[in-house]
């Protein structure tokens, strides 16, 4: 029975990988993904821990007895609008201190964003590759990849298949073929070379597709009639085999729409 989720489908699918090295090799928690999740989770905690804690102190602060007589601090008298009780400081706190919270953290989130998109006209992976000339791309305390130069492959989605194009690269480089999973069936392969970069100009045949490349933590949408495209980095720490999945659906084979991608030396 086909699952409706790509995402939810087994690690030990994949040929080759034993269920002892499921948990290293199938993970797709990218350094940079890692990054923000530590540091969103750190603030989580601080602001939680504030409210959570303001929540409680007042709630067992401000009580009273049976029976206790309270003075009338307020004046409230019957028939008369309480008086208005108000703290400018307090009123301008909890709205200026989530602001900027929330400006850190959009400011934070900017640099992987910007890593993503960045220009292929002299951005942090320079301009496309001359012949015979490498990436010699490098990794920064962050999880961004950055690069000298790049190279260029295409990638062509239909229901249910993946095409890659390695171009006039050299099998040094780029390379494709095919190879048979379980589940799967024949799926196509992507071979790249580890320490280079690779800009893939995409599109479709049929329907809107998107390449997820697990182990990358990236995915862009191939769209009919329209050219797209997607960095992929081949750091030198990049797991040797992981899986392309379709993560738009597509149509009733959406959850097998499968490739692998192999990082070589």
């Amino acid at each position: 029975m086909m699952r409706s989720e790509a995402e939810d489908l087994p690690a030990t699918l994949i040929r080759g990988v034993s269920s002892e090295d499921t948990e290293t090799t199938m993970s797709v928690m990218t350094p940079i993904f890692a990054g923000l999740w530590d540091h969103y989770i750190f603030w989580s905690l601080i602001v939680g821990g504030f409210a959570f804690g303001w929540l409680y102190h007042h709630s067992f602060w401000f009580t009273s007895k049976d029976g206790e007589k309270l003075p009338n601090v307020d004046e409230i008298k019957i028939g008369v609008f309480p008086k208005h009780n108000d703290d400018m400081r307090l009123e301008v706190a909890w709205t200026v201190l989530p602001f900027l919270l929330i400006v850190w953290l959009t400011y934070y989130s900017w640099g992987p964003l910007d890593a993503m998109w960045t220009s292929a006209d002299g951005g942090i992976h320079g301009y496309e590759c001359e012949e015979g000339q490498s990436s010699n791309n490098s990794v920064d305390s962050s999880g961004i990849i950055s690069s000298d130069c790049y190279h260029v492959i295409e990638i062509t989605g239909q229901q249910w298949f993946w095409s890659f194009d390695c171009l006039e690269l050299g099998t040094s480089i780029c390379d494709t073929g095919t190879e048979t999973m379980e589940v799967y069936g024949s799926v196509p392969v992507l071979s790249l070379k580890k320490g280079e970069t690779y800009l893939a100009t995409m599109t479709s045949i049929d329907v809107t597709h998107a390449p997820w490349f697990q182990h990358l933590g990236t995915k862009e949408d191939t769209l009919p009639g329209q050219q797209t495209t997607l960095w992929l980095p081949i750091s030198e720490t990049m797991t040797e085999e992981s899986m392309v999945l379709c993560a738009e659906y597509c149509g009733d084979a959406h959850s097998v729409m499968a490739a692998k991608l192999i990082a070589h030396n």
